[in-house]
């Protein structure tokens, strides 16, 4: 049995969003000596510091660096002299806990020869995201203010005060705090196959089974602070794809044996080749707009969510160009609810795709050849439809008027086809 691992300290890494370290442990186990079964596993932790541009620079149009004074019927000559008025503002502000954001990657896998040149790969592989930001309001207005008498408006009692009356803290309005107490977490089996180069033909297949989650997708997404976090903010990562299927082949033509010299020029040497990928569709949330305005939360701070009366996927069988998922089974929230629906509720088109080309390489000279390449990309003219529409109307007696609810209203790219020459030397 041999056995190898490692442990260290990598280097820093520069790059946009900072310096990354971290401890990392790595083994592989030849288990019986003979090189045809491994097992193989790592860890590994890593460190970086916050998003610049999604965080920090955000500092730099607030006071005391910006203000922004109102000027009522002034003139420009005047403009400067004039004091203005200043309204409430939203502002930013920064945990001082120092957390620092870090990673932890880790995977083990079992590798066997099956002959034939052929090597499959098994493994679990997974990765936790902790001390990630998020922004929180400190300043929220509280669920139900607007419908308060106490904060109805003295010279509309019918209408609540502006916001800025209802804040916590009067004389700003939100507060959004860069905090780092988010998480992630990410869990997978991959599956691989590779066949080495034999006999003119050569393969590669990978299947990633995988469910990605966490509180926000990025560092500047705000987290609801009326409601519980998990509940109401914890669910599946906008880059989640519970299935990835790629594979990959090339396969040297083989040629019959002919004698006229010209001939056998044309028709040796060529080689096909292509990608295939089958890719689930990204999870999607169900949005809604009325088509007459009703405060539903009693909030500015706070929306609310669609309410679900079924389950709004649909087997593939029966979708169709106008109805990838069921319609109807979506209902305005009651007045002084937040809807029962989670942050995702559909995937949207996934992704069955073929690139294939064709190529061919003629010798020149000696070190010098000439290389002819047909490629053709999405080469059965498939339809991969890319977007679905997820806006949800309802009108005053909570009918769902958005006839195109449910339909397509976007695809990926069409076949596209290009022959190149590449000359090496």
């Amino acid at each position: 049995m041999a056995v190898a691992a490692q442990n260290g300290y990598p280097r820093g890494l520069i790059d946009g969003y900072g310096m990354k370290f971290g401890p990392r442990i790595g083994f592989a186990l030849d288990l019986f000596g003979n090189g045809k079964t491994a097992i193989r596993g790592g860890f590994g932790q890593f460190y970086g510091r916050p998003n610049m541009s999604e965080n920090l620079l955000r500092f730099a149009s607030q006071p005391p660096l910006i203000s922004t004074p109102t000027v009522f019927f002034g003139t420009l000559s005047g403009i400067r002299s004039s004091a203005g008025a200043i309204f409430p503002q939203a502002v930013n502000g920064f945990d001082r806990s120092n957390r620092i954001p870090r990673i932890m990657n880790f995977s083990l896998s079992v590798q066997q020869n099956i002959g034939w040149n052929t090597v499959v790969d098994i493994g679990y592989v997974g990765s936790l995201g902790r001390n990630q930001l998020w922004t929180r309001n400190v300043n929220a207005i509280a669920i139900g203010a607007n419908f308060d008498p106490r904060n109805a408006d003295p010279t509309n009692p019918a209408t609540p005060l502006t916001s800025s009356f209802l804040r916590p803290i009067v004389g700003y309005n939100d507060i959004l705090m860069s905090e780092p107490a988010s998480s992630s977490s990410y869990h997978s089996m991959q599956l691989t196959a590779r066949r080495r180069f034999t006999k003119g033909f050569q393969f590669g297949g990978a299947w990633t089974w995988s469910k990605a989650m966490n509180y926000n997708n990025f560092d500047n997404n705000p987290v609801s602070v009326l409601l519980p976090v998990r509940y109401w903010n914890y669910g599946l990562s906008s880059s989640d794809r519970t299935h990835n299927v790629r594979i990959d082949w090339t396969w040297d033509i083989p040629a019959p044996d002919v004698k006229n010299a010209v001939a056998r020029y044309a028709i040796k040497d060529w080689q096909l080749s292509g990608i295939t990928s089958f890719v689930s569709g990204a999870p999607l949330g169900i949005g809604f707009t009325q088509v007459t305005p009703t405060d539903i939360t009693g909030t500015a701070s706070q929306g609310a969510r669609v309410d679900l009366t079924g389950n709004p996927n649909i087997p593939k069988g029966e979708r169709t160009f106008s109805r990838h998922f069921d319609p109807t089974v979506f209902r305005v929230p009651a007045r002084g609810t937040f809807g029962n629906s989670a942050t995702t509720n559909i995937r949207g088109p996934g992704i069955n795709n073929w690139d294939i080309s064709l190529l061919k390489t003629f010798p020149v000279h000696e070190r010098v050849r000439l290389q002819f390449r047909a490629e053709a990309y999405n080469a059965f003219n498939h339809a991969q439809f890319a977007s679905v529409d997820t806006a949800a109307r309802f009108d005053a007696r909570g009918a769902q008027v958005n006839s195109r609810l449910g339909e397509y209203i976007s695809a990926r790219a069409p076949r596209i086809m290009q022959l190149a020459l590449r000359l090496y030397f």
